[in-house]
């Protein structure tokens, strides 16, 4: 198959429950609640050495994070994640990230800068935005979509971060992959976000990116459903939200996701891992006549 092969994962969300009192005098209080009650029961992390061995063994040269690696920015989370993400690395795959809004959850996480502290290797020397390039020569735009809040999981872009944005996508050619945590529409076939949940200035990002005249595969996680679209109003941007990586869903009998996505030399193919005791692939694509909707094969 021609093109770039590379996987893009979300949300992965490492967890630890927190018993001393002194680190829940924040917002972290509540996401400690959200750990006990739900989230340790559906986010198995004994996954996740074997679901990185299972990345690796698609082929894949190079992996996508749309962020939410921790729970509540703890530093054992990040611990976690860093450990996770070195284990991909060491398989040869090269790793691009972005935060999201777990990985920020505090304002003092945010503000001693415990992500890019922990992730280090793989933060861009300019921050973000950033321009990188995936194998097979496609830009990949980083986009940042995080900032700490006191009660709310609202996204923030800011007006000269999307000016920032703009100028790069100028840098690229006819076509690019462009990745953040929020998703820029905030209703589609796959999700509908809560308001409290949306990204502040999405509408002028989903002007800048359509009005580009460009090719773009937008990649976002944050909402935990898979949804792949076209915009109405844009249709030269696409855009690919996943489930969560490591999430059990018991009433759907699935234990986990990821993609892995080839950029065609005439569009994308999205072939969607689920995990439902034993990977099944799930191949969505648009534009290339090679590609079979709906596809499905236990691997």
């Amino acid at each position: 198959m021609n093109g770039d092969a590379f996987a893009h994962i979300a949300d992965i969300h490492f967890w630890r429950v927190i018993f001393n009192p002194f680190l829940l005098a924040n917002k972290r209080f509540w996401g400690n609640l959200t750990v006990l009650m739900r989230r340790r029961h559906e986010f198995v992390l004994e996954r996740a050495e074997a679901y990185a061995d299972d990345v690796a063994a698609t082929g894949v040269s190079a992996v996508v994070f749309t962020g939410d690696f921790s729970s509540t920015s703890l530093d054992d989370e990040f611990r976690m994640a860093a450990h996770f993400v070195e284990r991909l690395r060491a398989h040869g795959l090269n790793v691009h990230l972005a935060p999201g809004n777990h990985d920020v959850y505090t304002f003092r996480a945010s503000r001693t800068r415990r992500f890019e502290h922990f992730f280090a290797p793989f933060i861009p020397d300019q921050g973000y935005p950033a321009l990188a390039t995936l194998p097979g020569g496609t830009p990949l735009l980083l986009v940042p979509t995080v900032a700490p809040r006191h009660f709310s999981a609202r996204g923030r872009i800011t007006h000269a971060e999307i000016d920032r944005v703009a100028g790069l996508i100028g840098e690229c050619g006819p076509r690019l992959v462009v990745a953040a945590h929020y998703p820029i529409l905030h209703t589609t076939h796959g999700y509908h976000s809560n308001p409290f949940r949306r990204l502040e200035n999405a509408e002028r990002l989903r002007e800048v990116l359509g009005r580009s005249g460009k090719d773009i595969l937008y990649l976002c996680g944050h909402v935990h459903r898979f949804s792949f679209e076209t915009d109405e109003r844009y249709p030269n941007v696409r855009y690919l939200s996943l489930g969560a990586f490591l999430r059990t869903f018991h009433e759907k009998g699935t234990y986990g996701e990821f993609a892995r996505i080839h950029l065609l030399e005439s569009g994308f193919q999205i072939i969607r891992h689920i995990n439902r005791g034993v990977w099944d692939e799930e191949s969505v694509c648009l534009d290339d006549q090679s590609c079979r909707k709906s596809a499905i094969r236990p691997r």
